[in-house]
């Protein structure tokens, strides 16, 4: 199977991958992006080095809070104990090169070095030792990693490093490797990423060039690496319940596409055409396709045969009906002052636009919305009651399946300029603020529930800050403290051992920022772009011409890509919606703006199957 090919070593200087990958052709090979920012790696199949140096890869600048270097420090240990640790007490030998270490350091980094040094063998009675099957430039590289804890990575060492790295069981600079590969995935080299990415058991990496691929697949069934996967990994892909299709033709042409790129295909394509619903094909397109297919076209005889001899799961009733994710965007907004503020649903698909039940709530401004499974929820808020402020504990919600709006239970307490979230099927409210101002309270509702209940409170009392969920964390993104001023620290909640802790500090902190997540990384806008890996505190500048010192009203992703709202421009809020896809290497101001009334006041994203 492709994706479990033995792959070789991705060198700059291209080798050819031992094992078979369908074809003695198939190579993968590092190219450079634009130059804009840091180099950056692509994967490419099949690709002659020219064609590969023309590819736009996705283009970013790492940064780190406190260090602008692109390495990246792990504060394991106390300078008194790192000073014992770094007493060398073994020589270990690569090649002609010696080098002095300290068993107790590398012991405590890796499982290979422990069973080296401690594990009862000859080597561990011995004071000088030959490292064998590693190449003498990553294993200096990653000694000084042992010893500094500082892990230079370039795209030009980094596939050598990871390799040597997995060898050595050296699990922190593996990660940071595996991160820097996540940061560097492109469409043109997602396929390629999987493969390597399953040799060598790196889980995580694996699973975010998957959802790329899911969520891209029309776009990446045009690429020529595609055409050289399995049956079976074409087969995953159209059965996966979390592919995104703007329309079940997709589904079919991206099978067809497989199976005429190969004669000895035609009963495999049989099979790939059983996963579609034919039921959902628009009359559209099977009849520009009937059209279009004629003569010797490969295509023309696996349509006749599938004619001929139509897959079983065409012909009979599905137990259980085969479905599709579909996310769409709900966008809450309008001046307080009106009686009601307007609610509109965007369809990513189709570029299209539907006017949903208004909020009827006059004088209601700086609440949070949240989505929860297919709910939209509003909390809070800050509400002029005559010629008072004052903030309010109130909750409605809006079911999209039915199309209209109904109270909540009411919080605990009342707040304004809080952060709100869903995680599974809770409802989370953060911070904000009361009348005698910041708080770090954290209420929970489960949905169905009567009352919400407290949970542990947040590390900082915050208001105006950013919100995000990502597995079974929440995390909030600066704000302002109790004294006015801008907290740059990021707040994590892990739910299930109801416990706070502060896991990175922002280099270009700020308040009012907006927050979203995309395949594992946390997602800043305001004023500039960022990226956040949470695992290793890399921060990533995202440099984006249409992201440049703008500020918007409303942020989420939806289908693999982001999309934020109404641009604010000084005192003025534009209408318009701008499209972020590092994949793709779109950075793009839509030309349908948006119908939603300014200010937006909330932009969430909710999954449907259908």
């Amino acid at each position: 199977m492709f994706i479990k090919s033995k792959l070789a070593s991705l060198l700059v200087t291209v080798k050819e991958a031992p094992g078979d990958i369908n074809t003695s052709k198939q190579r993968l090979v590092l190219v450079r992006g634009r130059e804009k920012g840091v180099e950056t790696v692509a994967m490419a199949c099949k690709k002659s080095e020219q064609e590969v140096c023309d590819l736009n890869t996705t283009t970013s600048s790492k940064l780190h809070a406190g260090d602008l270097d692109s390495a990246h420090e792990y504060p394991c240990v106390t300078s008194e104990e790192l000073e014992r640790e770094m007493v060398p007490d073994v020589v270990l030998q690569v090649d002609t090169e010696s080098f002095l270490v300290n068993r107790q350091r590398l012991a405590g980094l890796s499982p290979y070095f422990r069973a080296l040094f401690y594990g009862g063998g000859l080597e561990s009675t011995k004071s000088h030792i030959e490292i064998k099957g590693v190449r003498l430039e990553q294993f200096r590289t990653l000694m000084e990693y042992a010893r500094s804890s500082i892990l230079a990575l370039d795209r030009e060492n980094v596939l050598a490093i990871l390799e040597t790295a997995d060898y050595l069981q050296l699990e922190k600079a593996r990660l940071l490797c595996c991160k820097f590969l996540e940061r560097e995935l492109h469409l043109s080299n997602c396929l390629g990423m999987m493969a390597y990415a399953w040799q060598l058991g790196c889980l995580e990496l694996y699973a975010v060039a998957l959802e790329v691929a899911l969520t891209h697949l029309p776009a990446l069934a045009c690429e020529e690496d595609f055409m050289y996967l399995s049956k079976e990994n074409v087969a995953d892909l159209l059965s996966s319940d979390d592919l995104f299709l703007p329309r079940e033709d997709f589904a079919f042409e991206v099978a067809l596409r497989w199976a005429a790129f190969d004669p000895s295909r035609e009963d495999d394509f049989r099979e790939l055409a059983g996963l579609v619903r034919p039921e959902f094909l628009s009359l559209s397109y099977i009849s520009e396709l009937l059209t279009s297919v004629k003569g010797s076209d490969p295509r023309a005889k696996l349509i006749c045969k599938l004619d001929s001899n139509p897959p079983a799961s065409w012909a009979e009733p599905r137990s259980v009906p085969r479905l599709r994710a579909q996310e769409s965007l709900y966008m809450l907004g309008g001046p307080h002052d009106h009686d009601e503020q307007m609610l509109y649903q965007f369809h990513p698909h189709c570029g299209l636009w539907k006017s949903c039940a208004p909020l009827k709530r006059k004088h209601l401004t700086h609440y949070a919305v949240a989505a929860v499974g297919e709910i939209v929820v509003v909390t809070g808020g800050h509400f002029l009651d005559e010629v008072v402020w004052y903030s309010v504990d109130w909750v409605r919600v809006f079911q999209s399946a039915r199309g209209n709006w109904v109270d909540g239970p009411s919080m605990q307490k009342s707040r304004h300029n809080h952060c709100s979230v869903g995680l599974g099927y809770e409802l989370f409210v953060l911070g904000g603020s009361m009348d005698e101002g910041p708080i770090a309270d954290v209420e929970r509702l489960m949905l169905g529930a009567e009352s919400w209940v407290n949970v542990s409170p947040m590390v900082r009392a915050v208001e105006r800050a950013a919100v995000v969920a990502m597995g079974s964390c929440i995390y909030i993104a600066c704000g302002l403290d109790e004294n006015g001023e801008v907290y740059s620290g990021i707040q994590r909640y892990q739910v299930q051992t109801d416990q706070w802790d502060v896991v990175s500090y922002s280099p270009l902190p700020r308040y009012d920022l907006l927050a979203t997540k995309l395949n594992g990384a946390l997602y800043l806008f305001g004023g500039q772009a960022l990226r956040l890996d949470v695992t290793t505190d890399e921060w990533t500048v995202i440099e984006e011409v249409c992201l440049e010192k703008k500020f918007f009203t409303g942020c989420s992703t939806a289908n693999g890509q982001v999309y934020l709202v109404g641009e604010r421009k000084g005192n003025k809020t534009l209408p318009n919606m701008v499209l972020l896809d590092p994949y793709t290497d779109t950075c793009i101001e839509m030309d349908n703006s948006i119908p939603c009334p300014l200010p937006v006041r909330g932009c969430v994203t909710i999954r449907v199957t259908s």
